[in-house]
């Protein structure tokens, strides 16, 4: 069964508790649990990609049963520490995933290695609560966008042969400048604002080509999170003809994108 989903969600720590950040986030949390992705599509099996898991040599793919939770903020209010979210993996499609990659002459190997970092639990608590459907983590590298997009691509023969629907999440920021942080939830920042904008649109109309040569000064000004690997990667995996639609656009504390693109192939 092919691909039945893609989404590229925020994965900022408000999903997590956004009363714990003056309502920030609560709208970005309300927003995913809207997709509806477990009614709508019930996916045997997730696919995410988070920036926060960088691999120094080649794509990593986890293929562990149980995905280890991992903590990796500090400074946090302690609601966010309590939180718990244990999906299952499946280690069959994560090997799967990886001798797809290698086929196409792809640098990459399963582990057991890293899990779910809070780039993948805090959107995916709210996009599959009952954390039952199994999760499979895949890396980031600092390679180009086009190594990213050729990951993907190279993914979908596995993803187009396997028995049950899978859905592929990336997740990430578009616009991640820390040096524009504002504590106040509803803060903005309008240059950032109009340069996600340029880079939702070339999404919409899926100019992939202008999206990897976007102006580096404009891309260094909102220092996108990790340079948009999980979302290359994604997009390789949904074909260039699937075009997103946008859930949400908005931004949060200044410096903080909140996006949200719903890819449906077919």
């Amino acid at each position: 069964m092919p691909l039945v989903y893609a989404a590229y969600l925020p994965n900022a720590p408000f999903l997590i508790s956004p009363e714990a950040f003056g309502g920030a986030g609560a709208e970005g949390a309300a927003a995913i649990r809207g997709l509806r992705l477990k009614e709508r599509f019930n996916p045997g099996s997730a696919v995410v990609s988070s920036p926060h898991w960088v691999a120094r040599t080649g794509f990593r793919v986890n293929v562990s049963s149980r995905p280890r939770q991992i903590f990796d903020f500090s400074g946090m209010p302690p609601s966010l520490s309590a939180a718990r979210y244990a999906p299952p993996g499946d280690p069959e499609l994560a090997r799967a995933l990886v001798a797809s990659a290698q086929a196409a002459g792809i640098g990459a190997e399963g582990t057991e290695d890293w899990g779910l970092d809070h780039g993948a639990w805090a959107p995916l608590m709210q996009l599959l609560p009952r954390g039952d459907t199994p999760v499979v983590p895949v890396s980031i590298t600092q390679q180009s966008p086009e190594t990213h997009i050729s990951l993907g691509r190279a993914f979908r023969p596995a993803l187009a042969s396997w028995p049950k629907p899978i859905a592929f999440l990336a997740t990430g920021s578009i616009t991640h400048n820390f040096d524009r942080f504002d504590p106040a939830p509803d803060a903005r920042w309008p240059e950032g604002e109009r340069i996600e904008q340029e880079i939702l649109e070339l999404l919409r109309v899926r100019n992939d080509q202008a999206l990897v040569s976007f102006d580096r000064s404009k891309w260094n000004t909102i220092k996108p999170e990790g340079n948009l690997g999980p979302l290359f990667t994604l997009l390789g995996a949904v074909g260039p003809e699937v075009r997103p639609r946008v859930i949400q656009g908005a931004s949060v504390m200044g410096g903080f994108g909140m996006s949200i693109l719903e890819f449906v192939p077919g």
